[in-house]
């Protein structure tokens, strides 16, 4: 099912952020912002101007979102075309040194009858590259192998066309890493100049907003919570939708390093997570494609109950995994121990969203949590 960015998302999505951002203090928006200039050189702006203020903001937020949005699919794309392109290399680098000692054979052969020992020099030393440069070379072996020749020159050719592409297409990644890199620290301090405007509002201005994100398991059918891991575990049945706006990463539903084979990653690009990867895996069937922009509204995956539940959390920025079992968060895996700091912190999350609590929330945690998640979720989503 393809859900693509609702009106909402784009026309509303910069308004979201007046609720998450509303605790950031005057004191820190004349200070930091300088919106009014150095301390006493002007009043603060007015209500009125503040919001017309934060509409010039949301706009330029808005804009900024979806290329970021774009960049997502392109480098998720990318990402896919380098897995096929590496096998598709493995494939003919195989059949390429399968074929050159066959014809390595012929070299032997022609070395010890006439002394030829140019064709044995080059298929023994040389690069694809260099043995296309010195095919002339093959042809001081016998005639009546030809055919074989020309089969080994053909592998020859497509390595190292693969090959080549592959180098290509790994340095278009890196190009749309920094790119990406570039609008996230934009939207980033773009969201903290609208937070510093919120203050200035007034509470009905506040009451109009609309949440960033949303709770995902609303519509599961006997949602039971259950552990802290290393993301939150729930039993149940039903939809599940996407936290807020983003681009899926990841969806399959034969991921078997998961009980169950399910697992969607999708990264955010609005909100207090900005630029973050959230998991839903375990006993759930995928219902977007990798690349598709979701929303809040967005089913991203049925829950079913099949004896494992759903596990969902924070994703390595790469949607590898768990971010858990990243050394920054401590590198605890599915062995434990149990609750872990990153699994409590997207929690957390989910409690400010208003899910159940997990059956052992307030328990120690163990690892950390890297510096880029340490937000209030309370404060920041009320």
């Amino acid at each position: 099912m393809h859900t693509p960015l609702a009106v909402r998302m784009i026309t509303t999505s910069r308004r979201l952020k007046i609720r998450w951002l509303s605790v950031v203090s005057l004191a820190v928006l004349v200070t930091v912002v300088g919106l009014s200039g150095s301390a006493g050189a002007s009043p603060p702006p007015t209500a009125a101007q503040a919001q017309k203020m934060l509409a010039q903001l949301n706009a330029k937020a808005t804009k900024l979102g979806q290329q970021y949005a774009e960049v997502i699919q392109r480098l998720t794309l990318a990402n896919q075309r380098l897995k096929f392109l590496n096998k598709q290399t493995e494939f003919y680098r195989a059949t390429f040194d399968a074929i050159r000692k066959q014809v390595a054979k012929l070299a032997v052969v022609a070395y010890e009858q006439v002394g030829a020992d140019s064709p044995l020099v080059l298929l023994i030393s040389a690069s694809p590259q260099h043995i296309l440069k010195e095919a002339s070379i093959l042809n001081e072996l016998s005639g009546t192998d030809t055919a074989q020749i020309d089969q080994y020159l053909h592998a020859t050719r497509q390595l190292l066309s693969a090959e080549r592409t592959t180098i290509r297409t790994r340095a278009g990644i890196l190009q749309l890493k920094h790119a990406l890199g570039v609008r996230l620290t934009a939207l980033k301090a773009l969201n903290r100049k609208e937070g510093n405007l919120l203050p200035l509002l007034t509470l009905e201005q506040l009451a109009s907003s609309v949440h960033p994100y949303l709770n995902p398991l609303r519509e599961v059918s006997g949602l039971i919570p259950e552990r802290v891991d290393m993301g939150v575990d729930f039993a149940g049945a039903g939809p599940v939708y996407a936290i807020g706006a983003g681009v899926v990463t990841e969806a399959m539903a034969d991921n078997w390093g998961w009980p169950g084979g399910g697992w969607i990653t999708y990264q955010l690009i609005d909100g207090p997570a900005v630029g973050e990867v959230v998991y839903l895996a375990e006993d759930v069937t995928p219902t977007v494609q990798v690349g598709q922009k979701v929303t809040p509204d967005t089913v991203i995956g049925h829950m079913y109950s099949g004896g494992d539940g759903i596990e969902t959390g924070w994703a390595m920025l790469d949607s590898a995994s768990s971010e858990s079992e990243l050394p920054e968060a401590g590198g605890i895996g599915g062995p434990g121990p149990f609750p872990t700091a990153i699994g409590t912190n997207f929690e957390y999350l989910f409690r400010a969203l208003g899910v159940p609590a997990a059956n052992n929330f307030g328990e120690p945690a163990s690892g950390l949590v890297p510096s880029r998640y340490q937000i209030d979720w309370a404060k920041a989503l009320r």
